[in-house]
């Protein structure tokens, strides 16, 4: 591991902290009725990422011998342009000039992170005003930004 790595504690590495709202969920998904893709987050997956705008969300999970998955959000985000975003954050992970968070959860999570995405044509402003939404519905921990003022205040408080 890199000396980034190496200043967090290794017990903390894979703690995820979230707040499970499956009403909110459900809300955004109805408002807003996104076709969503998964692509697994690694060296050479940009080519299943189309080069549209839409919503973006990194994802890891677990199956529990014979349990239904459990998945868990890490971190959501909007942009132009999906697959240059996918390959942007590739450049992150090993970036030192990378934000500390998002370099935390694609390196401790590399190998087992998904990349889900929802293409949608919109502009610039309306595309913000979605991944609001959806960080709004989906609370991940490593975005730390782009919530609604209510939101925000609550998640600020046990985040």
């Amino acid at each position: 591991l890199d000396a980034f790595l190496e200043e967090i504690a290794a017990d903390e590495l894979r703690i995820i902290r979230c707040a499970v709202y499956p009403g909110r969920w459900a809300q955004f998904s109805q408002d807003h009725g996104l076709n969503w893709q998964v692509v697994p987050f690694r060296a050479g997956g940009a080519t299943g990422v189309p080069e549209s705008s839409g919503v973006y969300c990194f994802i890891v999970g677990n199956s529990l011998g014979g349990l239904p998955q459990v998945l868990f959000p890490l971190y959501a985000g909007e942009t132009k342009n999906l697959r240059s975003r996918y390959m942007q954050y590739l450049t992150e992970r090993t970036s030192e000039r990378g934000r500390k968070q998002v370099r935390k959860f694609l390196n401790v999570f590399w190998g087992e992170a998904d990349f889900c995405f929802a293409e949608h044509e919109a502009d610039k402003p309306r595309l913000r005003e979605i991944e609001r939404a959806l960080n709004d519905s989906l609370l991940p921990p490593y975005s730390l930004r782009d919530f609604s003022a209510e939101v925000k205040a609550s998640r600020n408080a046990w985040q």
